[in-house]
């Protein structure tokens, strides 16, 4: 992904897609880029109005007409229980810091 992509997307975003919990549109400041590879972007936003927080996932793909559009889905994150809680506390109680061993052990 170039400059000029990420530049375009950033401003889409800030067109188009409010904050979900204040509904403030997004400035520059409020968008932070984690990484790009390849075709692909991970994008932090931050709503400095509110302090919602969300993690945006790009992905650049091959139009087959001469016409581009931007295409936006979105998915809301699933709830995080008490036991999901207590499960990662025991794992990492227990987690002795290989993760070469973590990786490659078949489950």
């Amino acid at each position: 992904m170039n400059l000029a992509e990420l530049t375009e997307i950033v401003k889409y975003l800030r067109k188009t897609v409010p904050c979900s919990t204040c509904s403030k549109k997004l400035s520059n400041e409020d968008i932070s880029v984690l990484y790009t590879y390849g075709n692909e972007a991970l994008l932090h936003v931050n709503c400095m109005r509110c302090s919602n927080q969300l993690i945006v996932h790009i992905t650049i793909l091959e139009q087959t007409s001469e016409k581009s559009s931007i295409n936006i889905t979105t998915s809301q994150p699933g709830s995080i229980s008490h036991n999901d809680v207590l499960e990662i506390h025991t794992f990492l109680n227990q987690f002795n810091g290989d993760f070469e061993k973590l990786f490659t052990e078949s489950n």
